[in-house]
């Protein structure tokens, strides 16, 4: 991470980021998720700094919109390392509301790629043929094959 303050910058800062206890509303029931990132720069010790929900969606969808294809992989790697958050993004893509139609026609655009055309009908007692000729032995292993017999 790099951080910039006034004329000095630190290229190389280290940065730790942890869920923090939601932002309760004066009104007992609006919440506000939020997230700590904290910065460990040395000229001033520690920067912190506290991202609500609604910044942390415009960070994703910034990097998700972003032209480098490295910063929309780091988004993707992100979620598929947690197979909660793939499960409920998967969930949403097949149950799509009418709302999103985009949604929709990519799942089912996807869903006809992958689904196998109907396999032809097999011959249970057809054994299956190699796809490729039997490759004869080395001459190493011919000789080893001679002695157990």
């Amino acid at each position: 991470m790099q951080v910039k303050t006034g004329g000095h910058i630190c290229l190389d800062a280290r940065a730790t980021a942890e869920a923090i206890d939601d932002l309760l509303f004066h009104d007992y029931y609006s919440r506000t998720p939020r997230l700590r990132l904290t910065g460990e720069t040395e000229p001033d010790g520690a920067t912190e700094v506290v991202l609500e929900d609604s910044d942390v969606a415009k960070l994703v969808g910034c990097a998700l919109r972003h032209p480098s294809l490295n910063m929309r992989h780091v988004v993707l790697t992100a979620i598929w390392n947690d197979p909660e958050s793939f499960r409920d993004i998967l969930r949403f893509g097949l149950q799509a509301p009418e709302a999103f139609p985009e949604i929709r026609r990519v799942v089912a655009e996807e869903l006809g790629r992958l689904l196998p055309a109907a396999p032809p009908a097999a011959d249970e007692n057809k054994a299956a043929t190699p796809l490729l000729p039997r490759m004869p032995l080395p001459a190493h292993l011919r000789d080893r094959e001679r002695q157990t017999e």
